[in-house]
This record gives C-alpha cells, structure tokens and sequence, in this order.
C-alpha cells in the first residue's frame, strides 16, 4: 500500500511532477504521455453556471477502481481540486482544468 515515502508523497501533492492544462473539450492520456498518472485536477473554468456558482464537467479514467472511481462527466465546482489516481482526464466543451502529474 505505501507507494511513496513521506517526502515523494508531499511532493506527488504538490505537483512537484509537472501538471497540464486541459482546454475545452480538450483529452489528455498516457498514449501521449507514456508512463503519466494525474494526481489532481482543478477546474479553471466551468461552462454551466446557476447564477451563484460554475462547474466544470471532468471525465476520468482511474488507474486503480478498487481504490478510486473513474469518472464520468461529474460536474466540479470552479476552483475546486479532486484528487485521485487517474490515466485519461476529459473536459466538457468551455471548460477548462489543470492535471497535476503525480
């Protein structure tokens, strides 16, 4: 169960792997990123809004559904981080979001 040692998991936690940004409707995987797992995902930018709050649309892959869900087109408040394990991360169209590597 203990992948990292205490500072490698700080580390994964703060991004320390790199992150990338995920545009509208926008998809990024470990086809393109060979050997990439996003730790962390913040909405930038929601397309759905209620007047008070938006929400980004997020779909993701788990490397792991014992431990974490895959995603499938849950709405994330903007400015909002979800954590998780993931191999493929999706945006809806206009929204945008930031994958940390982990």
């Amino acid at each position: 169960m203990d992948k990292y040692n205490a500072n490698e998991a700080l580390n994964v936690q703060l991004g320390q792997a790199g992150y990338d940004i995920i545009g509208s409707g926008g998809t990024i995987n470990q086809t393109s990123n060979p050997g990439v797992t996003w730790v962390a995902i913040t909405v930038l930018t929601g397309s759905t809004d209620d007047g008070m709050n938006s929400t980004g649309s997020i779909t993701a892959t788990s490397v792991d559904t014992d431990v974490w869900d895959s995603l499938s087109t849950v709405a994330v408040p903007t400015g909002t981080t979800i954590y998780g394990r993931w191999s493929v991360v999706t945006t809806a169209s206009s929204d945008i979001a930031i994958a940390y590597r982990g």
